[in-house]
């Protein structure tokens, strides 16, 4: 008998030991990849130690497209989140009652939590953590190239925001990043044509965007015995006396990875439902959308729509070697935008089309690092000439989210020549597979 007793405090401390290891809030090294939802955050580098200054070069050019800063959810997944917010009562009361494997800390961490009212209020507007995400961005510019960025004038900056307030918030934060009180944003009408071209596209909006059918593949992704497991195991350990939907599952991970902060490295308490791997299947219904939706499962569209934007770059630097245009000019477009443009300099291609039947672990296309929040491409063109030389040569050097672009050139280092194989031919450019407006 003493030997059962023995038998059975062990076990529950070996239980108990093994919890402990399994709770959220003591995690040290969380897992923070949420599709396009990511906090900018989360997968930057830093301009500032990537910028490279080569001996006898000077940039005379700077040329950007990066998608606004991070928002609150649309009006669609507000709906779904709405109805899953009395689940925090079933949490808590499920682990009072010793029917949930959540840790006591992060049980305590959903108590203590209530949803902000702007978030509730202001479907799609840009967040407080979007807007530092643009200030800061906009800072690191400015420290990083004061020759471009110090004494703007009217004359030499271009800020082309798209649709939305969001878009326009967000140059206003970049503004003030650069040290500027004020400086004039274009309306967001009139850059359509270059930073938002599928918007204007029937044809595309019919056969792709709000076609049933583009989301079809993570749809089915979502009934496959990965994703079902998935969400056994988190009804299993919520202690939930009913099933979870997919819309359910989708609006427990909205409150996760919105509510997080980056930036002051706060997480959502509703991250704790979820295992690091739960989270990697589903980020994966997330990569699938954006691949079928504006990725290489829609390619006819996404790489021509693609190539519209970087064949701006191409002229614009053009006219800067000629000591003409404007010195910074700056386009704060969408998420499908940035995927678009990642196809047409086929970055991120994988050797097979994603699917349903197999989540490849170490596939290329990662929305994640493509298309999130504050995502960007910054070209730098520098004029250069070496000791004792009459003649200038110009240099480009290409970076992604603040990192060098290390699949284009070398490491994202371009001679004119170089630049010029890959993006003159984005000149060419013809959407005439659209039926426009």
């Amino acid at each position: 008998m003493k030997l059962f007793i023995f038998i059975t405090v062990l076990v529950t401390l070996v239980l108990k030991n093994v919890t402990s290891i399994d709770c959220y809030w003591s995690t040290e090294c969380k897992y923070n990849y949420f599709s396009s939802k990511t906090s900018y955050e989360n997968i930057r580098g830093d301009i500032r130690d990537s910028i490279v200054k080569a001996e006898g070069c000077e940039p005379i050019n700077v040329w950007t497209m990066i998608r606004h800063g991070k928002k609150y959810p649309g009006s669609t997944f507000l709906e779904q989140i709405k109805d899953i917010l009395h689940f925090k009562d079933y949490i808590i009361s499920n682990y009072d009652n010793g029917n949930s494997s959540l840790c006591a800390q992060d049980v305590d961490n959903f108590r203590e939590w209530k949803i902000e009212t702007k978030f509730i209020n202001e479907p799609s507007t840009l967040s407080n953590e979007g807007y530092q995400e643009m200030f800061r961005f906009g800072s690191r510019l400015k420290e990083a190239l004061p020759e471009i960025f110090n004494d703007l004038n009217e004359e030499e900056y271009s800020f082309r925001p798209t649709l939305g307030s969001r878009g326009e918030v967000s140059a206003e934060a970049l503004i003030k990043g650069l040290g500027y009180k004020d400086l004039f944003i274009e309306k967001a009408e009139t850059n359509v044509s270059t930073g938002y071209p599928f918007g204007a596209c029937k044809s595309y909006l019919r056969e792709v965007f709000n076609n049933r059918d583009t989301y079809k593949t993570s749809l089915q992704y979502m009934e496959s015995p990965e994703y079902a497991n998935m969400k056994k195991r988190i009804e299993k350990r919520l202690g939930l006396s009913f099933s979870l939907t997919n819309k359910n599952v989708i609006a427990i991970y909205d409150l996760c990875r919105y509510i997080s902060n980056g930036i002051d490295k706060e997480f959502s308490p509703w991250c704790a439902v979820f295992t690091e791997e739960d989270l990697k299947i589903i980020e994966y219904v997330g990569d699938l959308e954006h691949y079928f939706r504006s990725g290489y499962g829609s390619s006819k569209f996404s790489r021509t729509f693609g190539q519209i934007p970087l064949a701006d770059l191409f002229k614009n630097f053009e006219q800067a070697k000629n000591n003409q245009g404007k010195k910074f000019i700056v386009y704060i477009t969408k998420s499908t935008m940035m995927d678009m443009a990642m196809v047409a300099l086929n970055v991120g291609k994988d050797e097979s089309p994603l699917s349903a039947a197999h989540r490849d672990v170490n596939r290329k296309w990662r929305s994640t690092f493509s298309s999130t929040f504050g995502a960007n491409l910054i070209a730098v063109l520098n004029r250069c000439r070496q000791p004792n030389e009459t003649l200038y040569e110009h240099k480009i050097m290409l970076y992604k989210n603040e990192r060098p672009f290390l699949e284009l050139c070398d490491g994202g280092f371009c001679t004119w020549q170089e630049f010029e194989d890959i993006f003159k031919p984005f000149l060419k450019a013809n959407t005439d597979i659209c039926e426009l407006d």
